[in-house]
């Protein structure tokens, strides 16, 4: 059998000291608070599944413009490994209609304190880190990355 690991794209997005989040239930679980995050699909780049994943999450149009950090983690309760790659960039538009992902419960602006407070709730430690990370000024150029067809 050949191992893995589940190639996972999320956002960093802040506007006016606030980040947006997503208020999800994974799995038959309690609510968690992530970023817009989710999974790279067949004939996507992982800057195509970023922008994609905000829109269905949150129903907001997401222009990546950096990578701000890759991650490898490994769930200790199923042993799930995930490499997540962590962009930041700009809204450009918001749909208020659009129905989102099956999941999540909403999509809000969250301040940074609200989102340390809220720790217990956060999805996976990546959460956080990201948001460090960011604050940190990790910031690396898209070109990093190359997709071919």
């Amino acid at each position: 059998m050949t191992w893995k690991p589940n190639v996972t794209v999320a956002a960093v997005i802040e506007q006016d000291d606030k980040y947006l989040l997503v208020e999800e239930i994974p799995r038959g679980t309690a609510i968690k608070l992530n970023q817009p995050a989710g999974h790279l699909e067949p004939g996507e780049s992982i800057i195509q599944a970023c922008s994609r994943e905000v829109l269905e999450e949150t129903g907001h149009s997401f222009l990546p413009e950096i990578l701000t950090g890759i991650y490898h983690w490994t769930c200790a309760s199923n042993g799930t490994t995930y490499l997540r790659f962590t962009f930041s960039g700009q809204v450009v538009s918001f749909d208020p209609d659009r129905k989102l992902d099956t999941g999540i419960v909403r999509a809000a602006w969250f301040s940074i304190d609200e989102i340390r407070a809220k720790q217990a709730m956060h999805r996976t430690p990546l959460v956080m880190q990201c948001i460090e990370d960011y604050h940190a000024g990790k910031r690396y150029p898209l070109d990093i990355l190359q997709y071919y067809d």
